[in-house]
């Protein structure tokens, strides 16, 4: 089979970043139709950032910088966060390009190789984070980046360079920024993957790129620390242990018994299984070797991961096409290998069908959104201007209380009460919020700046709930050491001003456990300002 040319691969990937890349800009905005929370959660760091404040040092969340500096990047030019976002994914298909194109030359022959850069360009530059539901977010895009990298350090080194394309040293510098880019974007896939790669290289002997890419994976980390300060990692990983330690998230989605067994995985996990035995059987020994070293990366990452969309599936479809064993070796039910190993492969990408399909026409699907009915996210946040959620999502506020509240008498037919919450002597609503965070935030807000509240621009708030855009909507000070996002403690609490403890959270677990911190804490707290909506402390400071 002939050798690819890089030249007319390299034009593949810059027609397809041009298409999806182009067609998701020409909106000339970001609208989102699902998971609004995590697009403000996005909005809100973003924001910090720009108000000065550093990821880990200022800010608490268990992502690392590269999930936030591409598109701080492209605000600071002036876009707005929407296309600022769009565009940090054209940046990231840009530099990943020429590494996937060196997998491509170097290890792939025919659709395997165009297949390979299909799957890598489509999963970053897709506008939905996977699975089969359509619509367009920027849920757990930093996930999508991350899975891309992953494929293109795993190739490299899990296959040994064809004939005449030997490139050591290249090959070690490109898996160590990948492996470096990767702990500084979702470690969790640092974590699953950097023994995997390098069990791979050495089992095919390729010591000098495995020492190029330690090497330069602690130049990218000496430069990180160069810029941030060795603080910064330190920082970095109380923020991993505090997610790690959190009991309210022990698991973003589904257990890992069932990402393991259960209906929705079952096929894929016995797909890897026989994979590896086809490898093995099929005299590809180190294949198969590699990829049962990679098979608890793979189920860890996708149990870690909200949703569990197992896109190790897309990998593996390319693998067994790189992988296919000549013709007459007999294997597993005494199917002849080569055969075997594509019906695997076309199963493998048949899993993962709806989810592929799904990313790759987002960016279409994106461009035919109809404008009408969508609204903001925020409209106090100049430079998200062109973030937009379809408004009938967010815009009516609703919340869910125990019927046995109204009806006592349902309480003795199995409907009992759960333990009612008080914080300083006093008992909570038993109550939660189910749609409407963004105006429920907005009048929070603006409530806190009138009287009798009175709090001006520089206050910084501690909100008792899983996330809060009160400090966007009120224009008030970022909380240093706040999580947008919370996870567990009281981060940023030596900084507030005053708690806002909100009558129905979002998440009446965190609510309970921040307020539970709270008492246990040293702080000194005002008479509170209750309404509806919200309890209201004052924290008393030292010598106040």
């Amino acid at each position: 089979m002939s050798k690819i040319s890089s030249m007319r691969y390299g034009l593949f990937l810059i027609v397809i970043i041009g298409v999806m890349g182009g067609v998701a800009l020409a909106k000339g905005g970001f609208f989102v139709d699902r998971y609004e929370a995590d697009v403000a959660h996005l909005l809100d760091i973003l924001l910090r950032i720009d108000a000065g404040l550093v990821p880990h040092i200022d800010i608490s969340t268990p992502l690392g910088i590269a999930a936030f500096y591409p598109i701080t990047l492209f605000s600071a030019l002036g876009l707005g966060y929407g296309q600022s976002f769009i565009a940090a994914q054209i940046l990231i298909a840009g530099l990943l390009a020429p590494m996937v194109t060196r997998v491509a030359v170097s290890r792939l022959n025919g659709m395997s190789a165009w297949v390979f850069g299909l799957v890598v360009m489509t999963i970053v530059l897709s506008l939905v984070h996977g699975e089969d539901v359509a619509s367009t977010s920027a849920s757990m895009y930093y996930n999508r980046w991350a899975w891309a990298m992953s494929f293109v350090a795993l190739f490299l080194a899990a296959m040994p360079a064809q004939d005449g394309s030997d490139r050591p040293r290249l090959d070690g510098l490109i898996i160590g920024v990948l492996l470096a880019g990767l702990a500084l974007l979702k470690p969790t896939y640092f974590i699953a993957f950097v023994l995997p790669i390098s069990a791979a290289l050495a089992l095919r002997g390729a010591w000098m790129s495995l020492l190029f890419g330690l090497v330069s994976g602690c130049v990218v980390a000496l430069m990180v620390a160069w810029g941030f300060g060795v603080d910064f990692y330190l920082a970095y990983i109380h923020d991993l242990l505090t997610v790690a330690q959190s009991p309210t998230r022990a698991a973003p989605s589904a257990d890992f018994a069932e990402v393991l067994n259960g209906p929705r995985f079952l096929i894929g996990t016995l797909v890897l299984v026989l994979s590896i035995i086809v490898l093995r059987q099929g005299r590809q020994g180190r294949a198969g070797l590699v990829l049962l070293l990679l098979a608890p990366g793979f189920i860890y990452v996708t149990y870690q991961n909200f949703g569990n969309d197992p896109k190790w599936l897309l990998f593996l479809c390319v693998f067994l096409l790189a992988h296919r064993p000549t013709r007459g070796t007999r294997v597993i039910f005494n199917a002849d290998a080569r055969n075997a190993s594509a019906a695997l492969a076309l199963v493998s990408f048949a899993l993962i069908a709806p989810s592929f399909q799904n990313m790759i026409t987002s960016p279409m699907r994106h461009f035919g959104e109809v404008e009408e009915g969508y609204a903001m996210l925020f409209k106090t946040a100049p430079k998200a201007h062109d973030v937009f959620v379809f408004a009938d999502r967010v815009s009516q506020i609703t919340e869910t209380r125990p019927m046995a509240l109204r009806v006592p008498a349902l309480a003795i037919y199995g409907a009992p009460l759960s333990e009612p919450m008080t914080f300083q002597g006093a008992e909570l609503p038993r109550c939660t919020l189910d749609s409407g965070q963004g105006p429920l935030d907005t009048y929070m807000a603006q409530t806190l700046r009138g009287a009798p509240y009175g709090f001006g621009s520089l206050t910084q708030v501690f909100v008792t709930d899983l996330v809060s855009s009160i400090w966007i909507e009120g224009g008030f000070a970022p909380l240093k050491g706040g999580a947008p996002w919370y996870y567990s403690g009281l981060p940023g609490i030596e900084n507030a001003d005053v708690i806002v403890v909100p009558v129905c959270p979002r998440d009446a677990l965190v609510r309970r456990e921040t307020l539970a911190a709270i008492e246990q804490a040293d702080l000194t707290l005002g008479a509170p300002i209750k309404n509806d909506v919200m309890w209201v402390y004052p924290i008393k400071k030292a010598g106040e």
